[in-house]
């Protein structure tokens, strides 16, 4: 009797634990299957929303339309939901399963807004463009979120990092040249090699345009651009990052050093908070800036207010990513805003402090945190102060002193050499020492004009092919050799002048590979501006050698400035600019990196012999 109970006891453990391990595979599967329809249904309801942002106007109701994509986002409530459920088998932490609930939320509320569209009084305009709003800014989100999955997937076959951020770059950017091509997106349509130019101006965050924006381009388009230039500044993988840490609720090892060689962490523990600290600095200053804008600005200028915080967030992201785009026709130089230097000091500020780079904004942020604890402690007399070694970096002590030579001999030269020039616009001091700052500071891989730059002298177009080839510094939304790059190669000069063998500065010896990275950077910039140079004065001599110079220059360093020459280019050498602009904004060894294979480390060593210079 005993052994019969034991042995129906024992069979129904082994029915139990053979239906747990059947249900538990029923609940893999059906997640592996949720994953792979979700990118598809996605795709599908982008496709939608093209078809209608892009092929109609925004206020038409296209009822049909709805419909489907009302259909589109009920598969979208049932698989969001499947895959919620059958997700519990995975190893994720709880924070991840909430994420995923608010999604799977997002999509019912999208679904009820979709619904609510297909039935929505079409004479009421203003509410349909709320809810359209909210209904594509919903589907948006969720294709970002979805991005995650391919970057996760590309981490765990362990690519090229290298190579999988040029790839994110240039699939944004022929994704933008896509949208760009729609019919609403223009007045009078654009051509592909336009749509690919601006599209890759807007990404490598350049500003240099064959089209004028302001005229050229509907609110469709500026929407697009505007879009294109945040992806741009921060990059594709900035954002998808951060989602597939959402989403997961962690992120392997693989995955943290991909991140964390492109947002430049020196450890790999801290690469998402880092990730997030970019995305929230970024949005905040722009928000600030954005603010500023918008109330340094005649609203009498602008027929709806709508317009006029459209163009105070146009700017602000522009500016504080180093784009250089404007919705104005001649940019900061039309005459509703030339004289408005308010506005200008604002754009300047925001140029700078994107321009920076994250690392040293969150180095100099931790240093007035430390300094204003120390502060607080000696007032309430607590002995636990924090250690003050080393709380700024080198590296950003370099790049600072850099910046700050750079922006005071921009500004002295500017103010010198045009005194008889573009200055005599200006009528008051305070207008020519602001122009001259300004002046100084948009080469700097910002492209933003408030002057006609073919009234420029000589000598300052000169100072502007140093200063633009310069740029930003590491880790910014600009683009240049960098300036920490300049300032190891002239330290580097020095050591050797002076006949040392160790460049030290701030009582820090400056390691061998960043002395040899700093040249290799230096001769890729010159080979390929000379390549470009080249290349258009072959196809399109007739501009003369200072304005193609001056345009290659500006590619390369994603500045956006012109000499008027961009416009009448040649297709082929608009395809040479938009190479340049690429490779500018990804970096020239991060190019070679990509498609050269790693060297084995070497377990000898030949002679060493000098060799005469």
């Amino acid at each position: 009797m005993l052994f019969y109970r034991l042995l129906r006891r024992a069979l129904a453990d082994l029915v139990i634990s053979q239906s747990r391990f059947a249900i538990v595979n029923i609940l893999r599967i059906t997640y592996k299957i949720s994953n792979t329809l979700i990118p598809l249904v996605t795709l599908l309801a982008v496709g939608l929303v093209v078809y209608d942002f892009g092929f109609h106007p925004f206020y038409t109701h296209e009822a049909n339309l709805y419909r489907i994509l009302t259909l589109v986002l009920f598969s979208f409530k049932v698989i969001f939901l499947i895959r919620f459920i059958s997700e519990w088998v995975e190893v994720k932490k709880l924070k991840a399963h909430v994420y995923n609930f608010s999604l799977v939320v997002l999509v019912y509320y999208l679904h009820y807004v979709g619904k609510k569209i297909t039935h929505i009084d079409t004479h009421i305009n203003s509410d349909l463009l709320v809810q359209k709003l909210i209904l594509y800014s919903g589907i948006l989100f969720l294709v970002l979120t979805e991005a995650s999955g391919l970057l996760k997937y590309l981490y765990r076959r362990r690519q090229n990092t290298a190579f999988i951020f040029i790839v994110s770059f240039a699939i944004i950017i022929l994704g933008g040249a896509l949208l760009l091509m729609v019919p609403k997106a223009t007045l009078e349509g654009i051509t592909p090699v336009d749509a690919f130019f601006t599209s890759a101006s807007a990404v490598c965050v350049t500003g240099l345009t064959v089209l004028n924006t302001s005229t050229q381009f509907t609110s469709v388009g500026k929407v697009i651009i505007l879009f294109l230039i945040q992806i741009g500044g921060l990059g594709i993988m900035t954002f998808t990052g951060l989602f597939a840490y959402l989403s997961a609720g962690s992120v392997s090892f693989h995955n943290q050093v991909a991140l964390k060689s492109m947002v430049s962490s020196k450890r790999i523990s801290n690469v998402m908070s880092i990730v997030g600290r970019i995305l929230f600095v970024t949005l905040f200053f722009e928000a600030i800036g954005a603010f500023l804008i918008f109330v340094c600005i005649d609203e009498n200028l602008f027929p709806q207010k709508e317009q006029q915080v459209f163009f105070s967030i146009f700017h602000a992201v522009s500016g504080f990513c180093n784009a250089g785009f404007s919705t104005l026709p001649d940019g900061l130089n039309e005459s509703i805003i030339k004289f408005n230097y308010p506005i200008h000091l604002i754009i300047a500020t925001l140029i700078i402090l994107g321009g920076m780079g994250f690392p040293i904004v969150f180095n100099i942020f931790s240093f007035f945190r430390t300094k204003t604890i120390n502060i607080l402690n000696r007032l309430l007399k607590n002995p636990m102060l924090e250690s003050q070694t080393r709380i700024i970096q080198v590296n950003s002590k370099i790049a600072l002193a850099t910046t700050f030579i750079l922006l005071i001999v921009g500004f002295f030269t500017y103010y010198i050499f045009e005194q008889d020039a573009s200055l005599l616009e200006h009528p008051t001091q305070f207008g020519k020492l602001v122009t001259s700052l300004f002046g100084s500071v948009t080469p700097r891989t910002a492209g933003f004009n408030t002057v006609n730059l073919s009234s420029l002298t000589l000598p300052t177009i000169m100072i502007y092919l140093l200063l633009m080839w310069i740029g930003a510094s590491p880790s910014s939304t600009g683009g240049g050799i960098k300036t920490t790059t300049a300032a190891v190669a002239i330290l580097n000069l020095r050591t050797i002048i002076l006949g040392k063998n160790k460049t030290n500065v701030y009582r820090t010896q400056i390691s061998e590979q960043s002395i040899n990275k700093a040249f290799a950077v230096i001769l890729l910039s010159l080979l390929i501006i000379g390549i470009a140079v080249l290349i258009i004065s072959v196809n399109d001599g007739k501009h003369g050698l200072l304005k193609i110079a001056f345009e290659a220059f500006s590619a390369f360093s994603t500045v956006g400035l012109t000499l008027g020459i961009t416009p009448d280019l040649s297709n082929t050498s608009k395809i040479v600019l938009i190479l340049t602009m690429f490779i500018g904004r990804v970096g020239a060894l991060t190019v070679l990196m990509a498609f050269v294979a790693e060297a084995k480390q070497q377990a000898y060593q030949y002679p060493v012999e000098e060799v005469m210079n």
